[in-house]
Formats: C-alpha cells, sequence, structure tokens
C-alpha cells in the first residue's frame, strides 16, 4: 500500500478541522503539526507559538504544560502519546478544559493523533449551580410540608374544642335552646367540621411528605376497597341527596400489586370530589375493571352529573391549591389538594389518571394502575 506525502493532505485537514466546533489539533507520526484550527490557538492561548503545517508540536505541549498548576503538570506529555478517551484538566487562571486525543490510522499505518479541547468552565460552572437551585429547593419543600403538617396538628386542637362545646349546646340536657340559637350552633358547628376537614387533608398530605416514608407494594383485591369506599360516603352523599352506584365485577379478581394506602387516599378524593361537587337529586357512578391485552391493569371510574371542570382546567386541577373557578365560586369548600393526591399516587405507580368534561355539567375521572405494579417494585 502507499501512503501519498501528508503534505498533500493538509488543505484538506485544515478544512475539517475548521469545521469542528471545538479545538482541534493534527499532529503527523513525525511530531510535526499537520493542521491546526483557530478555536485551538485561542483557547489555549497559543498566539505566540508556531502551529503551522510542519511545524514541532513539542513547542505546543511545552506551552500548554505552562498553563497547569504545578502539581498537574505531569499530566500533558508528548502529543503523540496513547489515546486517552476524554479528560479534564484544570488551569491556573481557574478554567477547565475538556481534551481528547484520538489516534489516525490508516490499515497499519499510525498517521498521527487527533487533539480535541473545549472549555467547559462554563457548564461546569451553571451545572453547579443548578444542583445548587436543586438542593435548595428540596430544602424548601420540606420546609414547607413540615410547617403545614405541624400548623395542621395545631389547628385541630382548638377546632375539636369548638365541635365539642357545640355539641354540648346542642345536648337537651344543658338547656333548651331556641330555634335561632339552635340554627347558630349549627352554623358554627359545620363550618368547624369544614375547617378540621380541610386541617385532616392538609396533615395526612403534608405529614407523609415530610416523612419521608417508602411506598409499600404488595398484591391486594381492590374490589373490597373501592367497596367499603362507596359505604363509608354513602351517609354524605345521602344527606345531600345524591345517589350513589357501584359496579365491580364479581368472582376471580386479578390482584393488583400497589400500595393499597396511596390508591385508597387516590380513589377516596375522586369519589369526595364527586360527592361534594354533584348538586342534590344527581347520581355518582363508580366503576372498576380488570383489563387485560398488552398492558394490563385495573381501570377506575368515577361519573358524576355536577357542576363539570372547565376544559382549560383539566390538567391544571391536580396542581397542589388549584381549584377550578366554578368550584370557588360555589358552596364548595376545600383547600385544592384532592386531586394533586391522586396525581401523586398514579405517579408513585406509573399509571395514568384523565379528567372528561364539557365544562358545564359532568365530570368522570378515571384512574389507570399497572396490574403487576409500577417498574422497580420488585412484585411484577
Amino acid at each position: 500500500m502507499t501512503v501519498e506525502p501528508r503534505r498533500l493532505h493538509a488543505p484538506f485537514s485544515e478544512a475539517v478541522l475548521r469545521a469542528i466546533p471545538q479545538g482541534a489539533l493534527l499532529v503527523g507520526d513525525d511530531g510535526r503539526v499537520v493542521a491546526a484550527n483557530q478555536l485551538f490557538v485561542d483557547i489555549l492561548g497559543l498566539h505566540g507559538v508556531d502551529t503551522a503545517t510542519g511545524a514541532p508540536a513539542d513547542p505546543i505541549a511545552d506551552a500548554v504544560t505552562r498553563l497547569l498548576p504545578d502539581g498537574e503538570r505531569g499530566s500533558v506529555r508528548g502529543l503523540r502519546g496513547q489515546f486517552v478517551r476524554k479528560a479534564e484538566i484544570h488551569l491556573r487562571d481557574g478554567r477547565t478544559l475538556r481534551r481528547s486525543r484520538q489516534p489516525i490510522d490508516a490499515g497499519d499505518n499510525r498517521l498521527g493523533v487527533l487533539w480535541l479541547v473545549e472549555d467547559v468552565t462554563e457548564q461546569h460552572r451553571y451545572e453547579a449551580e443548578l444542583h445548587r437551585h436543586i438542593d435548595r429547593l428540596g430544602e424548601l419543600a420540606r420546609e414547607r410540608a413540615e410547617f403545614a403538617a405541624r400548623t395542621s396538628h395545631e389547628l385541630r386542637t382548638p377546632l375539636a374544642t369548638v365541635l365539642t362545646f357545640c355539641e354540648l349546646l346542642a345536648d337537651p340536657a344543658a338547656g333548651p335552646l331556641d330555634e335561632a340559637r339552635r340554627e347558630y350552633v349549627d352554623t358554627i358547628r359545620r363550618g368547624a367540621q369544614r375547617m378540621q376537614d380541610m386541617a385532616d387533608g392538609l396533615l395526612h398530605r403534608y405529614a407523609e411528605a415530610a416523612s419521608g416514608a417508602p411506598p409499600s407494594f404488595a398484591p391486594f383485591d381492590p374490589g373490597p376497597l373501592l367497596a367499603r369506599l362507596v359505604r363509608e360516603v354513602t351517609p354524605r352523599a345521602a344527606a345531600d341527596g345524591v345517589f350513589l352506584t357501584l359496579d365491580v365485577p364479581g368472582g376471580q379478581r386479578p390482584a393488583l400489586v400497589a400500595d393499597a394506602v396511596q390508591v385508597e387516599r387516590a380513589l377516596a378524593a375522586v369519589l369526595d370530589n364527586a360527592v361534594k361537587f354533584t348538586p342534590g337529586g344527581g347520581t355518582v357512578a363508580v366503576t372498576a375493571r380488570p383489563h387485560g391485552g398488552e398492558r394490563p391493569g385495573w381501570l377506575f371510574s368515577v361519573v358524576d352529573d355536577g357542576i363539570g371542570v372547565p376544559k382549560e382546567f383539566q390538567e391544571e386541577v391536580f396542581t397542589e391549591f388549584v381549584r377550578a373557578p366554578n368550584a370557588r365560586r360555589g358552596p364548595y369548600p376545600g383547600t385544592g389538594l384532592g386531586l394533586s393526591v391522586v396525581r401523586d399516587a398514579v405517579r408513585l405507580h406509573a399509571g395514568t389518571v384523565t379528567v372528561h368534561s364539557d365544562g358545564e355539567r359532568g365530570t368522570a375521572v378515571e384512574v389507570w394502575l399497572p396490574l403487576g405494579g409500577p417498574p422497580g417494585s420488585g412484585t411484577a
């Protein structure tokens, strides 16, 4: 095989190196420069060093060595050494460079070595700043969770006192109340009960976040869980004139691998919302179905004929403390945390949750959870 003189390739090499977005130096096997781009000269400050084609490469190595701290000068050796995939070098002026070198071979013939250099100082500074902000956001989230949990816990004591005295005043043994005073006591009791429900929701929401307890995935039948949730909410629904239905297939049902506590909270939140926002005379239909196919799982559906969710808020309602305008305008107490609990539980299980509503009347919330649990749960 005949190898043409390298000088014939120098113009081509120079054109290629000019197109590389890094500092680039091509050194031949004779220890002389074949080509170098201007970015290589600028990054390393080699304006007084000869980098023209045919110039010896050793002065370039010496100039680079002088840029290094005393303890790292051994890290730059001859420009024809063994290939190092990537390495970072720290300069005396505080900059950080990433360098790599690649042998250029033609068959069994070593033609030279290609050096690539880029300044990554700003990239490192940006990454360090980004990690600092991420750590700070994590600290703020933990502080918020601890504050909300502590505040909610402190609110429960005075609210319990108010509710207790309301019960005492309403007790006939304490003496008869006229109709007006009885209405006052009932109003106080309802308001205090709503505040206690909100405090309990905040406490449960953030106490769990502050604890950092890992989820516990295990197989269970979601049918009895859903039946119990419907039984528990039925008295409140009946008091508001809302009719509840439950449809779960009988017989042998496939087990769902999940954190049962998280699933219970999510389904309870969806059911609570449906009952809360459905006026008297309305209906809430709850169904659950196991699904096979390529993505086996359980599909839970809660359909109501309540006030609906405006289309532009059907994604936002899963954000903490966000409530749709029609919910804020009406007599519907709440903190906007219910659907964020659903969102977190669904994410934990690698499932999906969707809201369907025309924005004026009726809402359908569908929660799908994978049958075998999320990836990495160890039980799939």
